[in-house]
């Protein structure tokens, strides 16, 4: 766990060179019964479940200003997609407004200091209003969405539960939800999040498409959210607040 979050952190492009070039290198003396390279792959599948364990119990803060999202995480090019076999069970292709992905999908809760609460990897498929309630579902307070979140049984339901899940109207809708002028600064702020997700897309390795399998392609995302979880980005939504106080 600690050399999987060790190489999220370092910035290293891949997970070879950062094992034979950098740790067995320079900080054996620091792991005296480090295994092969080789050795140390074929394990790395036994970290992903306390790696999952340690980013829930690093999570951030409930505030009580909530932000969610989602991000799709391509398993290969598009061109390559039909004789791609590693993810081949469970991949499916998905779209966004970038175009068409054979892709996993990640969903991420933060509250408004951008430290990460919940994740969720799902199927590129899956639509962001299917995962919504179960990621938010113990949360009270405000929630922050795009458009790819509008429901109004889902609104309802998370309303009963204490929480007011807040996203910008599409222009076909006649029901308009009243804002405070505080909720609609919150809602500005939406970006947060997708600060949070664009950090964990270029400064950690979150995922790329050379995986060879598929626990271990995970198990590297959940140490890439892991080490975020340790060291989140010191952000705030309420900064901006102060002259409506």
């Amino acid at each position: 766990m600690t050399i999987l979050v060790m190489f999220q952190i370092s910035r290293f492009g891949d997970f070879k060179n950062f094992y034979t070039g950098f740790l067995v290198a320079y900080q054996a003396c620091a792991f005296p019964q480090l295994p092969s390279y080789g050795r140390f792959v074929g394990l790395i599948h036994r970290a992903i479940f306390p790696l999952t364990i340690l980013t829930q119990l690093r999570a951030g803060k409930q505030t009580g200003i909530y932000y969610i999202d989602s991000s799709c995480l391509p398993v290969c090019h598009l061109k390559r997609s039909r004789r791609h076999k590693t993810f081949d069970s469970i991949a499916e292709y998905g779209r966004t407004s970038v175009g068409w992905f054979l892709r996993l999908k990640l969903h991420i809760v933060t509250n408004n200091h951008g430290e990460l609460l919940a994740f969720k990897i799902t199927r590129g498929s899956r639509s962001d209003s299917e995962e919504e309630v179960p990621l938010l579902k113990s949360l009270k307070g405000l929630a922050f969405g795009d458009k790819g979140y509008i429901g109004k049984k889902i609104f309802e339901e998370l309303l009963n539960g204490g929480l007011k899940l807040i996203t910008r109207k599409r222009k076909n809708m006649k029901d308009k939800l009243d804002l405070s002028d505080y909720e609609k600064q919150l809602l500005n702020q939406r970006g947060i999040i997708e600060t949070v997700i664009g950090h964990l897309k270029h400064c950690y390795n979150v995922w790329h498409t050379r995986h060879r399998f598929i626990v271990n392609a995970m198990t590297h995302l959940v140490a890439a959210l892991a080490a975020y979880a340790i060291e989140p980005l010191k952000l705030s939504a309420i900064k901006l607040l102060a002259s409506c106080a």
